[in-house]
C-alpha cells in the first residue's frame, strides 16, 4: 500500500498474538463482587454529561490509577494526559424489554489500559446467567439480542469490537479515553466518600498534576433534551461526543472534510454547506444544508437515510432517534435564520467587500467595532445602538443583563484597576451558549469597588 500522507510503502504481515490477558473479569481483580459490580479499592466510579450513543445500552464507568504518585494532567479544552497504568472500565447492560429496568441483561465489560506505548483495549462477554464475563478474542464477537419494543419482539445485533477496532477510535489525537475530559466530567456526582463536582473531588484527592480553576467557569456538554439551550449548542455537544474523536485535525477520518470539536466555532468546523468526501453523486448534497434535511449529509449518515450508509461505522448498529431528532430540529428550525459575520455584513452594508464593513471598522463612531456589533446584535450604523449591558447594583449583589442574538457565549469579568481582568467566579458564568434575548447573570459583589466588562463570543 502506498501511504501518501506518511510517504511510506506499507505491507501486511502475519504475526502471532503472544499477549496474555486475564481470562475472566474476576481474574482482573477490578471488582470485589461481580454480583452487584462492587469495585475493588482504588477503582472509582464516575459519570459523564453526555454518553456516546451505544444502541440503547445502559453504561456504567470506573477508572483507577496505579499508585498515589501517578497523576492526570488537566486541560480546559484539550485532551487530558494520563499516567501509564491507568485503567478505564465501561460496563454495558441492555433492557430486553425496552423501558423496563427489571429486564436488564449484562452484555459486556470493556477495559482500556494506558501504557507507555499508547493504550490498548480488551472486552469481556457476560454469560447468560450474568455471573461471570470471559475474555473476548482479538477479532471481537457478534451476536443477536432478543428485544421487545412496544410489545413487538425484535432482533438487535450486538458487536463487541475487536482490539484493533478499539484503537481506531481511542487514538492519541482523541485523548485515548474519550469520555475523560472537562466537558464530560464537569458535573456533580457521588464518588464514594466524597460528594460534589467530579473535577473538584479529583483535584482535592490529588489526582491532577496541575491546578484547576473554579468549576463555575468550566464548560460542559449538553444533552439533547436540555431545551433551555439552543439546538445548535446541543448539536455541537452531540457531534463532539459521537464524531469528533475521528473528525478532527489528525483524526482517523483524515483527511476529514469537517472538524467536530466543541472548542472551535461553528464556522471553523466546516459543516455549513461544506463539501463531503462523498456527496452521494448529487452536488446539491453538502455536509449541512440549512433548511434541507434531504441534502444534509451529516443527518443522512446519522439516520442511514436517502441512500447514505450509517455513521459512525464502529460502535453502533442502531440509529439514534434522539440524535436524529436533534439534528433535524437544528437544520429545519434554527439554522436557516443563523448569520455568520459575512452574512451579517452583507445585510448591514449591502456588500461583503466595502471597507466600511470590515470587522475592525467603526462606521458609526460609537467605540464598538463591527465585530462587537455583530456579536451583540446591534446596529453598526447607529451610534444610539451602542452595545451596553444593563447593570443593577444592590448592597451585596450585582446583576448584568444583555440583549443578545442566539448562540452567543458570555463571560463577565471584573478588575480593580482596568489592567488585570478576572472571570467572575459565580455559577452560570462559564460561557454556556444562550438562547437569545435577555441574558442575566447575578452574583455577589467581588469587592467594595470593581470594574466589570462582558466578554461575548460566537459559539
Amino acid at each position: 500500500m502506498a501511504d501518501i500522507n506518511d510517504n511510506l510503502i506499507r505491507r501486511i504481515a502475519t504475526v502471532t498474538d503472544t499477549s496474555s490477558y486475564p481470562a475472566t473479569l474476576t481474574a482482573t481483580g477490578l471488582f470485589s463482587d461481580l454480583t452487584d459490580l462492587s469495585p475493588a479499592p482504588g477503582l472509582l466510579p464516575y459519570q459523564i454529561n453526555l454518553p456516546f450513543w451505544s444502541d440503547h445500552a445502559i453504561k456504567r464507568r470506573w477508572f483507577t490509577i496505579p499508585d498515589a504518585s501517578s497523576k492526570m494532567t488537566w486541560s480546559r479544552d484539550g485532551e487530558w494526559s494520563f499516567p501509564s497504568g491507568q485503567i478505564w472500565v465501561k460496563h454495558f447492560d441492555i433492557e430486553t424489554t425496552r423501558g423496563n429496568p427489571a429486564t436488564r441483561k449484562r452484555l459486556e465489560t470493556r477495559l482500556l489500559v494506558k501504557n507507555a506505548g499508547g493504550a490498548y483495549g480488551v472486552s469481556y462477554r457476560w454469560n447468560e446467567a450474568g455471573t461471570e464475563a470471559t475474555l473476548v478474542g482479538e477479532p471481537g464477537e457478534d451476536f443477536d439480542l432478543s428485544i421487545t419494543v412496544d410489545g413487538t419482539p425484535q432482533t438487535q445485533s450486538w458487536r463487541i469490537p475487536s482490539r484493533s477496532e478499539c484503537m481506531t477510535c481511542h487514538t492519541p489525537q482523541a485523548g485515548f479515553a474519550l469520555s475523560t475530559n472537562t466537558r464530560q466530567y464537569n458535573l456533580a456526582s457521588l464518588i464514594p466518600g466524597f460528594e460534589g463536582n467530579q473535577i473538584d473531588v479529583l483535584e482535592q484527592g490529588g489526582y491532577f498534576s496541575n491546578s484547576v480553576p473554579s468549576v463555575n467557569l468550566l464548560p460542559r456538554h449538553l444533552r439533547p433534551e436540555e431545551s433551555a439551550y439552543p439546538a445548535e449548542a446541543r448539536v455541537r455537544s452531540y457531534l463532539a461526543v459521537n464524531c469528533a474523536y475521528c473528525h478532527q485535525d489528525g483524526g482517523t477520518a483524515a483527511p476529514s472534510a469537517w472538524d467536530g470539536r466543541h472548542e472551535i466555532t461553528l464556522d471553523q468546523t466546516g459543516l455549513i454547506l461544506g463539501n463531503a468526501s462523498n456527496n452521494g453523486g448529487n452536488p446539491l448534497n453538502k455536509l449541512v444544508v440549512p433548511g434541507s434535511t434531504v441534502h444534509s449529509i451529516l443527518l443522512n449518515r446519522t439516520a442511514a437515510s436517502n441512500g447514505f450508509t450509517r455513521m459512525p461505522p464502529l460502535g453502533s448498529n442502531v440509529v439514534d432517534p434522539a440524535g436524529v431528532a436533534l439534528l433535524t430540529e437544528w437544520i429545519q428550525g434554527e439554522l436557516p435564520s443563523r448569520q455568520n459575520y459575512e452574512a451579517w455584513r452583507s445585510s448591514k452594508f449591502s456588500s461583503t467587500t466595502s471597507p466600511q464593513g470590515e470587522a475592525g471598522a467603526d462606521p458609526d463612531g460609537d467605540g464598538a467595532d463591527n465585530h462587537a456589533e455583530f456579536l451583540m446584535g446591534t446596529d453598526p450604523l447607529s451610534s444610539a445602538a451602542f452595545p451596553l449591558p444593563a447593570v443593577e447594583v444592590g448592597q451585596t449583589v450585582v446583576s448584568f443583563s444583555l440583549d443578545l442574538p442566539a448562540n452567543r457565549r458570555v463571560v463577565i469579568e471584573h478588575s480593580a484597576n482596568l489592567q488585570q481582568w478576572t472571570a467572575w467566579d459565580i455559577p452560570g458564568n462559564q460561557g454556556m451558549p444562550t438562547q437569545g434575548g435577555i441574558h442575566t447573570i447575578t452574583g455577589p459583589k467581588p469587592g467594595d469597588a470593581a470594574f466589570f466588562r462582558a466578554r461575548v463570543e460566537e459559539n
